[in-house]
């Protein structure tokens, strides 16, 4: 996971001088990300050594990095303090193509991927909680992506569901929760606002047992906010591969805490 494409120390500096951001010093990859190559680089400017995190995209287009990274600027300009936003290249952009590569360059944060557990599932519901409870008004003048272009939403999973490739398995557990399909909820007024997409515990990261950051808004859009808090339950609120009803509990707690 993490480190698919393999980069030298020349090609690493082409990108930076695309930023003007130093020296590479040293690249070391790093093990997090599914959909991307993620290097820690270290770089000496003004004798100086400052660490970033280069991320190249190995399945995005531009125009879909280009959204993510339009998020992460409106969440900053809106004073939300869980998202890191992407330094801009010496030309203004908010991502970089280099070869056959796309990719960004962010401030490096240290920290650790959490254990699943009830106090992790209390801040990074709370974490959530805080990314929803955004005012509509805070972000309304901002061009942001809705999230039905880049993930999947009812009317998909209502299509889907009756096709040949939808797998069985998948089929046996839709029909069991819903047995009226879910074409009754389609046109639901669902309270939207910008979503996350896919916050799980990789996706975030915690220092002295403190959530600091939340990372790879890849799947982040405007949407329904419901859905956003049962992909992030789903994801966390796990236990030897179960739901654990104990920790979807202190999920919830620390959501409605914001």
């Amino acid at each position: 996971m993490g480190h698919y494409t393999n980069l030298t120390l020349s090609e690493v500096q082409d990108i930076l001088n695309i930023y003007s951001l130093g020296e590479v010093e040293e690249i070391k990859p790093l093990s997090y990300g599914i959909s991307n190559s993620n290097f820690k680089v270290l770089v000496v400017k003004n004798s100086q050594s400052k660490p970033f995190l280069l991320k190249i995209s190995n399945d995005k287009n531009k125009n879909e990095l280009n959204g993510e990274q339009e998020i992460l600027h409106v969440l900053q300009k809106v004073g939300f303090p869980l998202s890191i936003s992407p330094l801009k290249t010496l030309e203004q952009n908010t991502i970089f193509s280099y070869k056959v590569y796309i990719g960004a360059i962010y401030p490096f944060v240290e920290g650790i991927t959490p254990k699943p557990e009830s106090e992790t599932c209390y801040q990074i519901g709370k974490a959530l909680g805080k990314l929803h409870s955004l005012k509509k008004e805070s972000f309304s003048k901002y061009k942001i992506r809705k999230h039905q272009t880049i993930g999947f939403e009812l009317p998909f999973i209502s299509n889907f569901i009756h096709k040949e490739d939808c797998p069985s398995q998948f089929k046996e557990y839709f029909w069991d929760i819903f047995p009226k399909g879910i074409d009754s909820l389609i046109n639901e007024p669902f309270e939207e606002g910008i979503m996350h997409g896919d916050l799980y515990y990789d996706n975030t990261l915690f220092k002295d047992k403190n959530l600091i950051t939340l990372l790879d808004f890849e799947q982040a859009g405007l949407g329904p906010l419901i859905l956003d808090l049962g992909i992030s339950i789903s994801g966390t609120s796990l236990s030897n591969g179960e739901i654990s009803p104990s920790l979807v509990e202190k999920f919830i707690e620390g959501y409605e805490k914001e």
